[in-house]
């Protein structure tokens, strides 16, 4: 059996860590990994705020979204990530394809 070639190009994205939050209902809105304008990877944050989330990832900039909850603020050891504009999003420089968010802390 053989890989694809396009296959053989393509890494995954993976970002994991916790969200601090005070309302509950942020735990009924799905969480995006988005690469492209595309989601590459949907998930939910667990009761204790904690996440996981990975999916295809080829080049370029992607981030972390949030569907409605704003961001005030995050931690992590990697270097270059930022908030949007918008506050609903931290974007993830190119090259990064595993990223740890140790709180994200949100409005």
């Amino acid at each position: 059996m053989q890989c694809k070639e396009d296959e053989a190009n393509t890494f995954r994205a993976y970002a994991e860590g916790k969200f601090t939050y005070t309302d509950g209902k942020f735990l009924q809105d799905p969480i995006h990994l988005i690469s492209n304008k595309k989601i590459i990877a949907e998930s939910y944050p667990k009761e204790s705020g904690t996440f996981v989330l990975a999916g295809p990832y080829e080049k370029g900039t992607y981030k972390l979204q949030l569907k409605k909850f704003k961001i005030k603020s995050f931690s992590t050891e990697t270097v270059g990530c930022k908030i949007s504009a918008d506050s609903l999003s931290i974007e993830i420089p190119d090259g990064v394809t595993y990223i740890i968010f140790n709180d994200i802390t949100l409005k």
